[in-house]
């Protein structure tokens, strides 16, 4: 399957659409519905979306990988995930969530 093929397969999932309506949801309800706040939901959506690709190889195929030489190296998947988990708390912490306010288990933020 591709990556795009993934991702679409992640956008339409229930998880998906519950923690981006729940986030929507909640910057309506602070009177943050403009543009400006919304993209910024879709931008955190994209970088969850690759955030659990980046986890199912994690968890698929492991931390260290073997290279085309059989030698042991890091999968690439691993580090991507922390660059994408700050990334998304950057965004998370700006639009003024908290972690509080999530029925989402912290993996999914």
């Amino acid at each position: 399957m591709s990556d795009v093929s993934k991702k679409t397969a992640l956008r339409k999932g229930k998880t998906f659409r519950e923690l981006r309506a729940h986030m929507l949801e909640s910057l309506e309800l602070r009177g943050l519905e403009g543009k400006t706040y919304t993209s910024k939901v879709e931008e955190y959506m994209d970088l969850w979306c690759a955030f659990q690709m980046a986890k199912a190889d994690v968890e698929a195929n492991g931390v260290y990988l073997f290279d085309e030489r059989g030698r042991r190296t890091k999968n690439d998947s691993a580090g991507l995930m922390s660059q994408l988990s700050r990334q998304m708390l950057a965004i998370f912490t700006a639009l003024g969530f908290k972690a509080e306010e999530s029925s989402f288990d912290s993996d999914e933020l």
